[in-house]
């Protein structure tokens, strides 16, 4: 694995800007999809997307569920969460 270490500042609107060596390296293109996870209050994760795997798997689950629940039969589920 190739050793790169940058830095980077938050803006006031709370954006990052990833350094342009990790972009290539880890071929970053605009609207790349990242999950964001706080490892604690000093550390954060970041994981690249791959939109096209993310949604064959979200078609795969799909195909598998044998009950399809109407937009209605969900929106209740959501409000009846949202209660509890």
């Amino acid at each position: 694995m190739q050793e790169i270490i940058e830095t980077t500042k938050m803006s006031t609107r709370g954006q990052v800007i990833i350094p342009k060596d990790v972009r290539d390296y880890i071929k970053a293109e605009e609207n790349t999809i990242f999950t964001v996870v706080p490892l604690d209050k000093e550390t954060i994760l970041m994981k690249k997307m791959d939109k096209k795997k993310l949604l064959e798997e979200f078609r795969s689950i799909r195909s598998s569920v044998k009950e399809k629940l109407s937009a209605e039969e969900i929106n209740n589920e959501i409000r009846a969460s949202r209660k509890a």
